[in-house]
């Protein structure tokens, strides 16, 4: 097991109150395995790949467990100068944006040196630059370009080269946040299908952040699909696909056009994601879910196991009264 997350909550206090972004999650992460982590956005599914990492404000509170590696250390207690020991060798992150998280004044190569020389500090900057040669010409990009600047690079190409950098030392776990964003859809393919490659070929295990279902389909072992602050539905790619479980799932994926069936109603979720501020007091999803009964909105619903799928619903487990 790579990862393992008990009862993860990261709350932000703001002007307005203390947000829930991610309140009560719990997951594991398999060797090699890929685990698509899907939802609307604000759903808390960036934060939580933030907080795996612990890249996350001061305004912010962590608690819970994030046990990694063999070891199962808790990620959670460890201390700043501790996680920079991890982050980049152990735990790397593709972020969304390469323009804005790449320094538009620094060569290619000075990235992938300061990268490298944080975590091995001996090494000589002629074999760091050779393993920064050697990562770029795993994700396509000719070595000659390591002297060039990230804007001398199109939108495809600066993603590129933060695959590479965060591949460059082999980590045991990356995570994408959103790694295709702004890209246009041919591009979007090349680097989805770049990465599914280089997990075969590093051995890693991944978490693909995307609000984009279709994008996941091929991708990942796993699905987690996650509303407001919560994990709603956890089940491998194919069942989440053919047989969703949970309401929020379901209408998910109806709401993705389909333009190989004809005078297909585009279907849409009613209403909008509550306020985290001050979310509902039963079941987040209940204003907007066809489905709901009166437990939904009193009780927060239970997390059940339905046939393989991780379900957290009212549907799928009766209350004490026997309202099922």
């Amino acid at each position: 097991m790579v990862l393992d997350i008990k009862d993860l909550r990261i709350h932000y206090q703001t002007r307005k109150g203390m947000v829930k972004a991610v309140d009560g999650v719990s997951f594991q992460l398999k060797e090699k395995e890929t685990l698509g982590l899907v939802g609307e956005s604000g759903s808390g599914k960036s934060t939580l790949g933030f907080g795996i990492l612990k890249l996350l404000p001061k305004t912010s509170k962590l608690s819970g467990e994030i046990l990694f590696g063999e070891s199962k250390e808790n990620l959670v207690q460890k201390s700043e100068k501790e996680m920079r020991k991890l982050r980049g060798k152990d735990i790397s992150m593709i972020f969304q944006d390469p323009m804005t998280s790449l320094n538009p004044i620094m060569k290619v190569k000075d990235h992938f040196v300061e990268t490298i020389k944080t975590h091995i500090p001996d090494i000589e900057e002629e074999k760091a630059e050779e393993m920064a040669k050697k990562a770029l010409e795993a994700v396509g990009i000719d070595p000659v370009r390591i002297n060039d600047y990230p804007f001398q690079f199109s939108g495809g190409m600066r993603q590129r080269v933060m695959i590479a950098l965060a591949l460059v030392l082999n980590p045991k776990l990356v995570i994408a946040d959103e790694p295709t964003t702004s890209l246009d859809v041919i591009v979007q393919a090349q680097i989805l299908e770049l990465l599914k490659d280089l997990k075969k070929r590093f051995n890693m295990s991944m978490i693909l952040i995307t609000h984009d279902l279709g994008v996941v389909a091929e991708m990942a072992d796993r699905i987690a699909v996650m509303y407001a602050g919560h994990l709603v539905e956890l089940a491998e790619s194919e069942k989440i696909y053919y047989e969703p479980k949970h309401p929020y799932t379901k209408a998910l994926l109806e709401s993705i056009p389909n333009t190989n069936i004809n005078d297909l109603e585009l279907r849409y979720i009613p209403g909008s994601p509550p306020d985290l501020v001050n979310p509902p007091k039963g079941c987040r999803f209940a204003p907007r879910c066809p489905f709901a009964k009166k437990i939904c909105f009193e009780k927060e619903p239970p997390t059940v196991e339905v046939d393989g799928s991780i379900v957290k619903c009212w549907l799928y487990k009766g209350d004490e009264n026997g309202d099922g």
